[in-house]
């Protein structure tokens, strides 16, 4: 009988793949793209990871497009000549407002507007089809739940098909096929998804995600968004209760509730955006330096510390960095060396550290997205439950 190697050998030789038995001592390296916003890639140890699949799901208007979108912009810049895709399915991407609000270069983008009468089973394939081209970029399906599945949409409009999970079924195969491409093409597929009203239960209110159960499986990181606030100069929460009419931005908050690759202890965090301006990235940047305590406070000043050395950065004057919060933003804002500088310096101590400074979500967002998560669950239980029943019965 042939030894282990000798069969190795073999099988190598006929899947004419190298790789695909290796020593143990082997280890792959995850690599992961920052999005340039600070509170994205600090809960996410320094990004999203290439080669894998990602879902962002959470209530309607929580923000779910935009921060997709924001990764899209990001990926565009550091791999420039992959084509990216956005796979249209509700028909309601304002792609000017989002290429104003995260910088996304149109050019470069590949948009797919799903026509009257396509399949979802038509959708998958053609995301399937893609990913097989030699330079594809960072895919997004805008949602799961959008897909109708042939056997819906050629039945008669009175009539019930009776196929409630024809779709959900689709998406393992188209799932599993997918993963071992985006590993090979070290791109990502972005799924966004929904959650909804699930009824109640002893007078909780219940959420639901649609599209069936492979979306908690397969992805690799789960992104779930609570609520947006609006925002008004330096108040993230100016508007919180109100529809944002007088507000100069909007801030999202998310929570990572799900890394294959990485801990979730950093809990989540948030995106900030202005109208006029788009992201506004150096804002989100010093407010999680000043609650890590890297920028140094006294009273209402501010000084700017160099965290290699542990000295105060000093301007081209010779003066110490320190003032006004919205003075050191100015600055570092109209400096472009020096904000390269700075930027990199706090990135490489808040996003990729392994350090755990704790999450940036407060409590009133996390209790918020921690009992719709719960109610998610508790929802699909119950589901479960009915349908075993229903089963038992029949």
């Amino acid at each position: 009988m042939p030894g282990v190697d000798e069969i190795i050998k073999k099988l190598k030789k006929e899947f004419k793949n190298d790789n695909l038995i290796v020593t143990g001592d082997y280890v792959k390296k995850i690599t992961k793209f920052p999005s340039g916003a600070f509170g994205m890639d600090y809960p996410l140890f320094g990004g999203l990871p290439l080669g894998n699949i990602c879902i962002y799901s959470g209530l309607p208007h929580s923000g779910k497009t935009t921060a997709a979108c924001a990764e899209l912009a990001a990926y565009q810049k550091q791999f420039p000549d992959r084509p990216c895709v956005y796979v249209d399915a509700e028909h309601r991407l304002n792609l000017e407002h989002q290429a104003r609000m995260n910088g996304i270069d149109l050019t470069k983008l590949r948009y797919v507007d799903i026509p009257v009468g396509m399949s979802g089973e038509q959708v998958l394939d053609i995301i399937i089809e893609l990913e097989k081209s030699d330079n594809i970029g960072l895919i997004i399906l805008d949602s799961i739940p959008a897909l109708i599945p042939a056997a819906v949409l050629s039945a008669d409009m009175t009539e019930d098909p009776g196929m409630r999970a024809t779709m959900a079924k689709k998406f393992y195969p188209f799932y599993t096929e997918m993963l071992a491409l985006l590993a090979e093409k070290q791109n990502v597929l972005i799924c966004i998804n929904q959650v909804r009203d699930g009824g109640t239960l002893n007078g909780t209110q219940l959420y639901k995600e649609a599209g069936g159960y492979a979306h908690q499986y397969y992805p690799t990181v789960a992104v779930r968004f609570g609520k947006r606030t609006f925002t008004l100069g330096d108040n993230m929460k100016a508007l919180a209760d109100k529809n944002g009419e007088g507000a100069d931005g909007f801030r999202l908050w998310f929570k990572i509730t799900k890394n294959s690759v990485g801990s979730t202890a950093r809990g989540g965090g948030f995106i900030t955006y202005r109208y006029a301006t788009g992201m506004d990235k150096l804002n989100d940047l010093i407010e999680i330096a000043e609650g890590f305590d890297f920028i140094k406070k006294s009273g209402s000043w501010r000084t700017l510390v160099n965290l290699e050395t542990g000295e105060a950065y000093v301007d081209e004057e010779g003066k110490i960095l320190k003032g006004y919060m919205k003075d050191l933003i100015e600055y570092i804002r109209t400096h472009e060396d020096f904000q390269k500088e700075y930027v990199a310096m706090l990135q490489k101590y808040i996003s990729s550290s392994n350090e755990n400074h704790g999450s940036l979500l407060d409590k009133e967002e996390s209790d918020f997205i921690d009992n719709q998560e719960a109610a998610v669950e508790e929802a699909a239980a119950k589901e479960k439950a009915a349908f075993a029943a229903m089963n038992k019965k029949g």
